[in-house]
């Protein structure tokens, strides 16, 4: 009975106070009875997930939720189930149109009583994640850390209410690439809502297997990908009907990369409509269908040659005399699927169709309107990825930042379907400086948001049950991981700037170091991560004019561009890193990266905490990485005994930089 006692009188000292604010605990114990007004899927989770994160950051067990000297209750508004959630929301002077379906609302209802409200039940979840990480501190850095926090909350910082906050972007999620998807990914599904995110990437297939699972975190229900064989099987209708698929050559192709189908003919169009609707027929809940292409890069892409496919091209199509560019079939495309979203429409007006501006044949925006029900998921591949997309002095970016403002001119429904995954999973690909300015330029373009392709993260990326990897995906758990020690922080500050993109880095820096590294080694890795994020910045040498002259108007690199295709060296990335090129130089640039490191790593051993010492020696293992590269060896004596970074010459020689592809 003294467990329950305490909290509550010290939950009645801070009424006497008459502070109107919110706080979850005091003196380290929960003060919080929860109660559900409405019963959906998101709302049930936003209560056992407010237990659950309680429970973690305050190091306890025995918290359930049921008493408290306050009471929080878990309403939606404007859908019937919650007058209280109503009246709270007119109270405050917020609307649909203002909050949208995902900001939330917390305010006081009685004078022991609290209502965390919003217009869908994904809102009150988000609401619960940020009302803990504005009183606690608390965030879930990483899939693999789970809510496995190396310290116990101690302060409590009191939330003045009402208060209430929505996103910037209405998409915000990623698209997982390299794993199976016969399971859900809890751990990764659990991170994304955790940071706000409402967007899983799923094709049809995958959203067979997993998309049941995906109710509770709010998510979505859309399904993108390449999807013509989907629509279109070749093993029902190749053999009848070859005229359905591509002429290539004179001759017809069903094969699934280097050909399309034949999207001029009417009788293709009446099938996948015919398809579409009895899928959703089957599938109600689902509000976007896929009508992705076939992934290719040979025979133009593979759209052929049909008589019935030139009749929907244009003439702007082609390039303009002397130039370098691929010719496009984008009008070809979105004429296509103009027609077939319109049928749909017919029998399903409010769903929307997902449809590709993806590789130089397709990024080029279509000589045609783009249906207003049509979402484009704008797939920068082969973008640069050290100068933001609107950097004018990037000869790379430049040429495909024009075609997604061509595109922003016949619609704002784009998806920024970026790569956020390394070749080289020793390195990141990302760098947070360009992430908040690509967000911030795509907030003033008025896009939908992002939803990157990446790697997950361990334990299980592969997302295999009961085997070591499959040999098609060459890859192991590990890989999975080390490509999360490398470059968790970049998708930890993308789930932070899609929700607001003018949160400062060193906010976010420092949040993610808490939450991982713990208060004190936290506070030193924050000043090395953001110093790693300033040289790479550096190096890249953001809004400067590059020496090396433009080569006609397609495909041009300038000397500090980064593209995602090329294969990541880490020599190159070490260059990047040091400032340098110079083998005999980099030991002096590497100290004041190496300073701060080496004193998070003593202050984890000091700490005593297995955790701390486990994700601070990842670092360290990365860092060693890099100085290999450039013939340096960390001395193993000056770290077990915490002293300055000392290194031994492994080789005089150039540090290798590989040539750019």
């Amino acid at each position: 009975m003294k467990k329950i006692i305490l909290p509550i009188l010290l939950c009645a000292a801070a009424v006497l106070s008459g502070a109107e604010t919110f706080s979850p605990a005091a003196k380290g114990q929960p003060c919080i009875a929860l109660k559900v007004l409405s019963h959906e899927a998101p709302v049930i989770r936003a209560e056992n997930e407010f237990r659950a994160i309680l429970r973690a950051a305050l190091g306890i067990s025995d918290y359930d939720g049921n008493r408290g000297y306050y009471t929080l209750q878990l309403a939606v508004a404007g859908d019937g189930t919650s007058a209280k959630a109503d009246e709270a929301m007119k109270n405050a002077g917020l609307s649909y149109e203002k909050l949208g379906p995902e900001g939330f609302l917390l305010a006081k209802d009685t004078k022991r009583s609290y209502i965390l409200c919003a217009y869908s039940g994904k809102g009150v979840l988000n609401g619960v994640y940020k009302i803990l990480e504005k009183t606690l501190g608390i965030v879930s850095p990483r899939p693999l850390t789970a809510l496995d926090f190396p310290y116990s909350v101690e302060k409590v910082t009191p939330l003045e209410v009402p208060y209430w906050e929505a996103p910037a972007f209405p998409v915000r999620g990623l698209s997982v690439s390299g794993a199976t998807h016969r399971n859900p990914q809890n751990d990764f599904h659990d991170w994304m809502g955790r940071n706000l995110m409402n967007f899983r990437g799923l094709g049809l297939s995958g959203y067979l297997d997993m998309g049941w699972s995906l109710e509770p975190y709010g998510f979505q229900s859309s399904v993108g990908g390449h999807a013509f064989h989907q629509w279109l099987p070749p093993s029902e209708y190749f053999e009848k009907h070859p005229e359905y698929y591509a002429l290539i050559d004179g001759k017809r192709s069903a094969a699934s990369k280097g050909a399309q189908i034949t999207l001029g003919n009417p009788e293709v169009i009446d099938i996948i409509v015919e398809r579409m609707i009895a899928y959703k027929k089957q599938y109600p809940k689902l509000k976007v269908l896929p009508f992705g292409y076939n992934d290719s890069w040979t025979n133009g892409f593979g759209w052929g040659d049909d008589p019935l496919d030139r009749k929907l091209d244009s003439p702007n199509d082609l390039p303009k005399p002397g130039s370098k560019r691929p010719r496009t079939y984008s009008t070809r495309y979105i004429k296509a699927a103009n027609q077939v979203i319109e049928r749909v429409n017919k029998v399903y007006p409010d769903v929307k169709l997902a449809v590709y501006a993806y590789h130089f044949s397709m990024m080029q925006p279509p000589d045609a309107p783009v249906h207003p029900n049509l979402v484009v998921a704008f797939a920068p591949l082969y973008k640069c990825c050290r100068h933001a997309i609107n950097d004018p002095m990037c000869p790379r970016n430049k040429l495909i930042n024009e075609w997604l403002v061509g595109w922003t001119r016949k619609t704002k429904n784009i998806v920024i379907r970026d790569y956020y995954m390394s070749t080289n999973f020793n390195t990141p690909l990302m760098p947070l400086y360009l992430i908040r300015k690509e967000l911030q330029y795509y907030k003033e373009l008025g896009l939908l948001g992002a939803a990157p392709e990446t790697n997950p993260d361990g334990p299980n990326g592969g997302n295999v049950s009961g085997k070591e990897y499959f040999k098609w995906l060459r890859r192991t758990p590990q890989d999975y991981e080390l490509s999360w020690d490398a470059a968790g922080l970049s998708h930890f500050a993308l789930a932070r700037l899609l929700w607001n993109p003018d949160e400062k880095l060193e906010d976010i820096v420092g949040l993610y170091c808490r939450n991982y590294y713990g208060p004190e080694a936290g506070k030193t890795m924050t000043q090395y991560h953001l110093a790693v994020d300033k040289n790479i910045e550096l190096s890249s040498h953001p809004g400067e004019k590059p020496a090396k002259p433009e080569k006609g108007d397609f495909l041009n690199t300038g000397e500090w561009c980064l593209c995602w295709n090329w294969e990541h060296q880490i020599g190159n990335y070490a260059a990047e890193l040091f400032l340098t090129k110079d083998p005999d130089a980099v030991g002096k640039n590497a100290m004041p990266l190496l300073n701060p490191l080496f004193q998070a790593w003593k202050e984890a051993f000091e700490s005593d905490n297995r955790l701390v010492v486990e994700r601070v020696g990842k670092d360290m293992s990365l860092m060693e990485k890099y100085l290999l590269s450039c013939g340096y060896e960390l001395s193993r004596t000056a770290l077990t005994r915490f002293e300055k970074p000392r290194f031994n010459r492994v080789a005089k020689k150039d540090v290798i930089v590989h040539e750019k592809e």
